[in-house]
């Protein structure tokens, strides 16, 4: 994915990101994972987000396993969805995505994907490539990791890091297996950069939050279905579909919360082993 940087002007403060992730689009309308139509769920996330008092967000930001099966036409149902959205987006790929359909795809004029937002020039977004080809884990490649240096290097703006895997245990054995595979690379790559203000990731299905080397992390839950925290093995939780706000204040500041649809998808599977 091309690394660029794009400047999101900005006249007002606090600035508000909105997180959706893993919405797992299936190759064709109607079909099913884990007993949930996908699609609809994510149809009726972005309905009762259009009614919230705080819509549009300034900022959309999709952090991965956009679809389940890294196919043109899911891509372009989501793209529909989103194109009639009033706000511009960020889109970086998971486990799940093609990275080279994504952005084929979803990122073109004012919508991007994995690099560096300029936010009304009092915050830096650094959105991340963590898909590596074959696995469910994460690996970030040495473009990712030097391209992140540098743009924390030339640039002391306050920074949000945004990737799709975990570059921390969450606590549930199985998920932990498929975290970020050079995690610690990564760390010691932000070392001597205190503007890190926070790390956001999707791919666990669950609410995350945390602290390494002071610096506070948070997921996002999935617009489709909810995995159970501190299982050691695949489990389904009840939970609905939700989404992360995160609100940036022009003096470096951040807030972030979570809200969700007031139902669970209809037909879960509560029983499967996997997916």
């Amino acid at each position: 994915m091309s690394l660029t940087t794009w400047r999101l002007p900005a006249d007002r403060f606090p600035l508000r990101l909105l997180q959706l992730s893993d919405c797992h689009f299936l190759p064709q309308p109607g079909d099913t994972l884990i007993g949930v139509d996908t699609e609809k769920r994510f149809q009726a996330v972005l309905e009762a987000l259009q009614r919230h008092p705080q819509w549009p967000p300034d900022l959309l930001l999709l952090t991965g396993d956009l679809v389940q099966e890294p196919l043109a036409a899911p891509y372009r149902r989501l793209h529909r969805y989103l194109a009639s959205l009033p706000c511009p987006w960020l889109a970086l790929p998971g486990n799940h995505d093609d990275p080279r359909l994504l952005a084929q795809i979803l990122c073109r004029e004012r919508h991007h994907c994995a690099g560096q937002v300029i936010l009304g020039d009092a915050w830096q977004l650094i959105a991340l490539d963590s898909h590596l080809p074959g696995s469910h884990a994460g690996r970030l490649a040495p473009s990712q990791l030097d391209w992140l240096g540098n743009c924390l290097g030339r640039c002391r703006l306050p920074a949000l890091i945004a990737l799709h895997h975990p570059p921390v245990a969450v606590g549930s054995r199985w998920m932990d297996t498929m975290q970020l595979q050079n995690a610690e690379t990564f760390w010691r790559q932000l070392e001597g950069y205190p503007q890190v203000k926070g790390i956001v990731f999707g791919h666990v299905h669950q609410v995350f939050s945390g602290r390494c080397r002071d610096i506070p992390l948070w997921s996002a839950p999935s617009t489709c279905f909810q995995f159970k925290p501190g299982s050691d093995d695949f489990a389904v939780d009840a939970l609905p579909p939700g989404w992360r706000w995160l609100e940036l204040s022009s003096h470096g500041r951040l807030r972030t919360w979570v809200e969700r649809l007031a139902d669970l998808p209809g037909g879960l599977d509560f029983d499967t082993r996997g997916y």
